[in-house]
């Protein structure tokens, strides 16, 4: 391994435990509590319900039995997978172009805000990107028993990330019979966990229409859009949208001159890290016709690729020219990286926040569910859902966190005040909205 890699790695490694002791956002909680779960519980009750494969979960399981569940015990396998991530992106430039430009595919990925957010977030997200980055580079080294393994322990992780798979057969023409064998472990998985996975699907379709619906990431071009803007500039935005759709432009248009920059792309594994970029975003859209997953974060592990290929658009240019498209690319990174890292309207949702302002009082919600962050921050115990509330008491705080989507009507706010009370408070912290009633 070249010694370039290691103070970048150390860099990703800095980057990713800045700010990693946030709270909780509601499908963090979601992590915590499953991994609580007795297995029985787990597989008969939780999972079913759930829209993931089962692995991450048990994975933090295991992982909260021996070190904890606190916020920042509960990250720190994302960070993990993240400075994981980073080496194998190394390891594929290096292998399909040149080790100049796997220095700045890893430099770029390891600056890369996106990365970061996710590398910080107890979800499934960062072990994904990790397992594909992974596969792409056992696929390239021919490395058939491995690659054979991590196809069913990624699909076990994200359903979405097996739309890499069409690559591998595409690709793979040369050692067909090695590419197809090796699916046969993930054939023989999936087999397994078929049942629960139709109970999974149909329960998604059963909430089809709605704002539910709308949030799971329709087919629209506003989704679509997001794309390739939320891959470069992350999670930030800015209230001025005019600077902001300015930005994204300036920033789309600099990585599409990058992508196309020097000569075309004639090998077959530099097609491969091409068709890893966009064949499972348009694999994406046409599933989304029916089945709504057309929501940027779903293909971050997509996002290697775009830097791969960036660094040999930069790579190919000379004098001036490469300083100045280098020093953009990593400045665009670096400015939306330190905005979320540092400025509090980016954080998570801030459910610690919530549970301190509530005290005590009885907490209202909309709908029997979305209660995994103030269960996880103690207050488990307040919940009332919105029928079963009698008030008996002399103050209540009412949820309305994503009200719109499960109270339609509005039931929950309708009957408080039917009640006799009166709203005295308004708390929103990072989308976490809360509203105090007295009687």
């Amino acid at each position: 391994m070249q010694l370039i890699i290691f103070p970048i790695l150390l860099l990703t490694l800095f980057l990713r435990l800045i700010s990693l002791n946030q709270s909780l956002w509601l499908d963090e909680a979601t992590t915590s509590l499953a991994s609580k779960m007795s297995l029985a519980d787990f597989f008969t009750g939780f999972m079913p319900g759930d829209f993931h494969p089962p692995l991450y979960y048990l994975l933090m399981k295991g992982w909260g039995s021996i070190f904890g569940l606190s916020e920042i015990s509960l990250r720190i396998p994302s960070v993990i997978f993240g400075v994981l991530t980073i080496y194998f992106i190394y390891l594929i430039a290096k292998k399909v172009f040149d080790v100049k430009t796997a220095g700045i595919a890893s430099v770029l990925a390891a600056t890369s805000g996106l990365l970061i957010y996710y590398s910080q977030e107890a979800r499934m997200y960062s072990l994904v990107v990790l397992l594909v980055t992974a596969l792409f580079y056992l696929f390239l080294e021919k490395r058939w028993l491995l690659f054979s393994i991590l196809i069913p322990i990624l699909g076990m992780t994200d359903y979405v990330a097996l739309l890499v798979v069409p690559l591998f057969l595409i690709f793979g023409r040369e050692e067909r019979k090695k590419v197809l064998l090796g699916f046969i472990p993930a054939v023989l998985v999936f087999a397994l966990w078929s049942p629960i996975f139709l109970k999974q699907i149909s329960g998604g379709l059963g909430v089809e229409g709605g704002n539910w619906w709308n949030i799971l990431g329709v087919l629209s071009w506003k989704n679509l859009g997001l794309i390739p803007v939320k891959f470069i500039l992350g999670r930030i935005s800015f209230d001025n949208k005019i600077i902001y759709a300015g930005i994204s432009i300036v920033s789309v248009l600099l990585y599409s001159y990058l992508l196309t920059a020097g000569r075309p792309l004639k090998k077959n594994s530099s097609k491969l890290i091409l068709g890893w970029l966009f064949i499972p975003v348009l694999l994406g859209v046409l599933i989304s016709v029916k089945i709504p997953v057309l929501y940027y974060f779903r293909f971050i592990f997509c996002l290697p690729a775009l830097y791969i290929l960036a660094a040999r658009g930069i790579s190919s240019l000379s004098g001036k020219f490469y300083l100045l498209f280098l020093s953009a690319v990593i400045l665009i990174n670096i400015s939306s990286s330190l905005i979320y890292l540092f400025d509090t309207r980016f954080k998570r949702e801030n459910w610690r926040g919530i549970a301190e302002v509530i005290g005590e009082s009885t907490v209202v919600y909309p709908a029997n569910s979305q209660k995994e962050a103030l269960i996880y921050y103690g207050k488990g115990k307040q919940i009332v859902y919105f029928s079963e509330f009698k008030g008996n008491v002399s103050n209540v705080w009412l949820s309305r966190y994503v009200w719109e989507v499960f109270d339609q009507g509005d039931l929950a706010r309708l009957k408080i005040e039917k009640l006799g009370y009166n709203k005295v408070q308004e708390v929103n912290l990072n989308g976490v909205e809360f509203w105090k009633y007295i009687k």
